[in-house]
C-alpha cells in the first residue's frame, strides 16, 4: 500500500487524517506586542501513563498556520504509517511467521536480526528502532539515486571545471579530495549531519575546517537540487569563523627591492609584479589571465580584468598609474604579446622563499644532484622577503587608499566589498612619505641597468 492511507483515499483532508486539534490563541507579551501560541494535549508514551500538555509559541499568526499545516501532515503520516505496519503485524501473525517466533525466518537472517537488536540495546537504544534503522537503509541505499558520495564529487567537480574558474575548480578538488578518501563509498544519503561535522572538524587548523565546511554545504546543495538526498546536513552545523590577521604589505623599500632584482636576474617577471603592485589584480586568476593586446588599454591608460578571469564574476578596470605604465613602457614592443608571463618557481627564488619541493624528488641533495647532472649550478639564493599570495594586492590596495582618501573608490578598482575595506584597510596608518615613496617607484633609466633608487 501506499503512502495514502484509506482515510485519504476517502477524501480526508490531512487535518482530518491527523486527528489532531490544537486551540489557538493570541498572547500579550511584556513588550506590548502580541505572540501566538498553540497548545493541546498529548499522550504519554508507555510505560508512562495520562497525558502531557505540550505548546508551540510564534510571533506571528502566519508562521504558527505554516507549523500547524507541517505538523498535520506529518501526524497524518505518522498515522497512516502505524496502520500499514499494524496491517503487516497481522498479515505475519495469519502467516505464521510472527517475529516473535521468527518460524520462517532463515538461520543467517535470524542472525542478524539479533545482532542488530545487541548493537541498539549496546548503543542505549530502543530495539523498536530496528524499524527505523531498517526504513533508513531502503531509502538511502535501496531507493532514490543510488549515488556514492564519490559520485556526486566526481559529477560537481565536472560541472565546476565547465562553468567555473580554474582556481575554483582546483580549490574544490583539493578540499574535497580528502572526503573521497574516507567516505568515498558511502552511499550519499546516508551522510548524517554527525558524519558532516566529524569531517568538517578533522581538519588541522580553523582555516581548513571553515574551507571545508564551505566546500560540503555547496556538495550538498547540488545533491539537494538534483534530488540525491531530501536536504542539507550541512546547513546547522556551525564552524568558528578564524580571526584574520592583520594583512601583510610591502615597505616601498621592500617593493623596489622585488622590481630591481627583477630588472637584474628576470626581466620577463618584471610585468607580472609591476600590475601586481601598482594596479592590485588578484594573482592566482585575475593576474595571469592579462593579455598584453586585449587587457591593457594604453589610450585609456587602464588595466582591464575580464569577468571570466574576475572573482565576482563581474568585469572592471583598474587606472595604470604613472609609474606601473612606465614599467609596462620599459618592456620592448616584440615581448609585449600573449599571456603576461608568470614562473612560481622564478618568483620563490627572486624573493627569497623556499621553492616547493618538486614531488619527483624525495631524497635530500637529489634536487642539487639533478642541477650536477644536467650541467647546471643551483641558484645561490636571495634575501628573502616579506612575500605571501595577496601580499601585492594588499599593499597596493593601502598605498591607493592612502593617496586618495576614498574607500569606495578604491573598492570598486579593487573589486572588494566595502565591508573588507573596513575590516582591513581603512583604520590603517600610513605615513604620507611612505605613500609618496611607493608611487614613486620607477624602472631603471635605459643605461643605467643594475642601480638601485626611485626615479624622481
Amino acid at each position: 500500500m501506499s503512502k495514502v492511507s484509506k482515510a485519504a483515499k476517502a477524501g480526508k483532508t490531512p487535518e482530518e487524517m491527523s486527528g489532531w486539534n490544537p486551540r489557538i490563541t493570541e498572547r500579550p507579551l511584556p513588550s506590548g506586542n502580541t505572540a501566538w501560541q498553540a497548545d493541546w494535549w498529548e499522550k504519554r508514551e508507555k510505560p508512562e501513563k495520562g497525558f502531557a500538555h505540550r505548546k508551540k509559541q510564534f510571533p506571528t499568526r502566519a508562521g504558527l498556520d505554516e507549523w500547524i499545516a507541517g505538523e498535520h501532515k506529518r501526524r497524518a503520516e505518522q498515522r497512516a504509517a502505524d496502520e500499514r505496519n499494524a496491517e503487516l503485524a497481522r498479515k505475519a501473525e495469519r502467516r505464521g511467521d510472527h517475529v516473535v517466533t521468527l518460524a520462517n525466518l532463515a538461520p543467517t537472517e535470524r542472525a542478524a536480526l539479533a545482532q542488530a537488536i545487541e548493537a541498539l540495546r549496546a548503543a542505549g537504544g530502543r530495539v523498536e528502532a530496528v524499524a527505523d534503522a531498517v526504513a533508513v537503509y531502503r531509502d538511502t541505499h535501496l531507493q532514490g539515486a543510488k549515488k556514492t558520495v564519490a559520485d556526486v564529487v566526481a559529477e560537481q567537480l565536472k560541472e565546476i571545471r565547465d562553468t567555473r574558474r580554474p582556481a575554483t575548480y582546483a580549490d574544490r578538488r583539493r578540499t574535497l579530495a580528502p572526503l573521497v578518501d574516507e567516505l568515498g563509498a558511502e552511499m550519499i544519503g546516508a551522510v548524517t549531519r554527525a558524519t558532516a561535522r566529524a569531517w568538517i572538524m578533522g581538519a588541522n587548523t580553523p582555516s581548513m575546517r571553515a574551507a571545508r565546511k564551505r566546500a560540503l554545504h555547496a556538495l550538498f546543495a547540488y545533491a539537494w537540487a538534483k534530488d540525491y538526498v531530501d536536504g542539507n546536513p550541512v546547513a546547522k552545523i556551525k564552524v568558528e569563523t578564524p580571526m584574520r590577521d592583520e594583512v601583510e604589505i610591502l615597505s616601498p623599500a621592500d617593493a623596489e627591492e622585488v622590481l630591481r632584482r627583477a630588472e637584474k636576474h628576470a626581466p620577463e617577471l618584471v610585468p607580472y609584479l609591476a600590475i601586481g603592485l601598482f594596479a592590485g589584480v588578484r594573482p592566482m586568476n585575475e593576474l595571469r589571465g592579462i593579455v598584453w593586446e586585449r587587457d591593457i588599454d594604453w589610450q585609456d591608460n587602464r588595466i582591464i580584468v575580464k569577468r571570466a578571469s574576475s572573482k565576482t564574476n563581474r568585469s572592471r578596470s583598474v587606472p595604470m598609474s604613472e609609474n606601473l605604465r612606465a614599467w609596462l613602457e620599459a618592456v620592448p614592443k616584440a615581448k609585449r604579446k600573449g599571456r603576461v608571463f608568470y614562473s612560481r618557481r622564478l618568483l620563490d627564488w627572486m624573493t627569497g622563499r623556499e621553492p616547493k619541493q618538486d614531488r619527483r624528488i624525495k631524497r635530500p641533495g637529489a634536487l642539487a644532484a639533478t642541477y650536477k647532472k644536467k650541467g647546471r649550478k643551483p641558484r645561490k639564493r636571495l634575501p628573502p622577503l616579506p612575500w605571501g599570495q595577496d601580499i601585492m594586492r594588499h599593499t597596493r590596495t593601502t598605498y591607493r587608499l592612502g593617496e586618495t582618501k576614498n574607500a569606495a573608490l578604491v573598492a570598486e578598482e579593487g573589486g572588494h566589498t566595502q565591508a573588507i575595506m573596513e575590516l582591513h584597510y581603512v583604520n590603517r596608518t600610513i605615513p604620507q612619505a611612505d605613500v609618496k615613496k611607493f608611487w614613486g617607484i620607477m624602472p631603471t633609466p635605459t643605461g643605467s641597468k643594475g642601480r638601485k633608487g626611485s626615479r624622481k
